[in-house]
């Protein structure tokens, strides 16, 4: 009597392959079960329904699974407990998803249309702000040198934030007069703040941050206090509806269907509110659908191809796409995974983990996380299921 095949140690799924030459090392199907480092399989751990919620457009844990937010029919809610949640904000688009980015424990989001900052203690600000009015100058009685002055205002948010300026206002000035500038916005809960540059001057300074609408200025240039350091800055571009912190800017994408690329803008070095549309921008072919942070490089995944960029340049890594939603994670070596669309992928370097010996229907969306549990390290990834494998029979 012939001993029965058998196999010490599984190495995995493999569907692709001839069945009959593969052995008994690999599993053609392997539903419900965990495959150990071991080789061992076993049953998968159960769950059950711990809090029921409809027309969820985005989730989040911190990374230090202290805190954990829902976005669920328009409503953004922090969970506070294994089945309870409470509401922090109301009125979000309710079909667009959301995307996440965390850094100093603050929680950015967005989905394009709306966005904020959540606190850790789940307070939310908002993110991108209202650009001042200008105010408007006239000239009246008083000793200013002669020459060309230029006004703008900006304001400070009730977290300390200040905002970009206004249009600059100018106006010349002779011998006997003075700057009454007026149309000073004022709005509850921010400070607004006056900067001149004095006659002849390119380089604005602090004036004021007067409570009236209107001030007469007729000082010298040395009157002139701190430097506006957020002159060329603005909010938020709406439409970024994917983002990421990396190397200590945000960076945010927008999509332009009509030209066929996303446009990725880069806010200010720890100025996470302020954007400089002039400059410090990256454009990709396609539409951008991840963005993940690698010490070399920032992982950029679009429709058509995932990219690596290490702040001077960029760097095809492969020729195909990733499936939209927020399925990277870091694994213990800072490396990325994410799930494309010939399935779950590795960088840096670069490797496909499926290509080989796995094909499946990538998905429509997906949300990625790597578990830890009895020793054991997956990357799991849920996704809605859909779309057509790469080299399927």
């Amino acid at each position: 009597m012939l001993p029965s095949p058998a196999t010490k140690r599984f190495k995995g799924l493999n569907n692709t392959s001839d069945g009959l030459r593969l052995g008994l090392d690999w599993l053609k199907t392997a539903d419900n079960v965990d495959v150990l480092d071991t080789g061992a399989i076993e049953a998968r751990s159960g769950y059950g329904l711990s809090l029921a919620m409809t027309g969820v457009t985005g989730a989040y844990n911190t990374l230090d699974y202290e805190r954990a937010y829902v976005v669920a029919a328009g409503v953004l809610k922090a969970l506070t407990g294994s089945a309870s949640a409470a509401a922090l904000a109301s009125g979000l688009n309710i079909t667009r998803a959301v995307s996440w980015a965390e850094v100093n424990e603050q929680v950015f989001f967005t989905n394009g249309a709306d966005s904020g900052v959540i606190l850790t203690d789940n307070s939310v600000l908002p993110w991108a702000w209202a650009v001042p009015p200008a105010p408007a100058l006239a000239p009246v009685a008083g000793s200013l040198p002669p020459g060309q002055y230029q006004v703008c205002v900006t304001q400070t948010l009730a977290d300390g934030r200040e905002t970009g300026p206004s249009d600059v206002v100018r106006l010349t000035v002779v011998a006997g007069q003075a700057l009454q500038i007026s149309g000073i916005v004022q709005t509850a809960g921010m400070r607004t703040n006056v900067y001149v540059a004095p006659a002849d001057s390119t380089v604005f300074g602090l004036v004021g941050s007067p409570s009236a609408a209107a001030i007469v200025w007729s000082y010298g240039a040395d009157a002139v206090g701190r430097p506006l350091r957020t002159l060329g800055t603005d909010p938020l571009p709406a439409g970024c509806s994917v983002i990421q912190h990396w190397q200590g800017r945000m960076h945010a994408a927008q999509y332009f269907p009509a030209e066929g690329h996303s446009v990725i803008w880069r806010s200010q070095p720890l100025g996470f509110h302020l954007f400089d549309l002039e400059a410090g921008m990256l454009a990709v072919p396609g539409r951008v659908l991840m963005m993940a942070p690698h010490d070399d490089a920032l992982i950029i995944g679009t429709d058509l191809a995932v990219h690596a960029f290490d702040g001077a340049k960029m760097k095809e890594l492969a020729p195909y796409g990733v499936v939209p939603g927020q399925h990277w994670a870091a694994d213990d070596d800072g490396s990325i995974l994410f799930q494309s669309t010939r399935g779950a992928c590795r960088a840096l370097p670069f490797k496909n983990l499926h290509e080989q010996n796995v094909s499946f229907a990538p998905g429509l969306s997906a949300g990625g996380v790597i578990r830890r549990s009895g020793g054991q390290r997956h990357y799991l990834v849920a996704i809605q299921q859909g779309g057509s494998a790469f080299n399927q029979n």
